[in-house]
């Protein structure tokens, strides 16, 4: 699912974090998964997104954290 279709569901988050990967440097890589952005639900959990390519803005859904403590 994209970051746009969760936040059409389910709402939009209370916080988000964005971090890159380390495929962010290998020389000629032209792929996905360089940058990875963290949305937290309070009181739910944490949706972690992957982007498709290095140059696109599309997010992916890659990892769902259930955790009811999240602050």
């Amino acid at each position: 699912m994209s970051r746009r279709q969760v936040e059409q569901l389910i709402g939009f988050p209370d916080h988000t974090s964005s971090h890159i990967t380390g495929k962010q440097f290998i020389p000629f890589y032209f792929g996905g998964d360089t940058r990875r952005t963290e949305a937290s639900y309070k009181g739910q959990g944490v949706l972690t997104y992957d982007n498709n390519s290095q140059f696109g803005s599309t997010d992916t859904l890659l990892i769902i954290t259930v955790d009811a403590n999240t602050p």
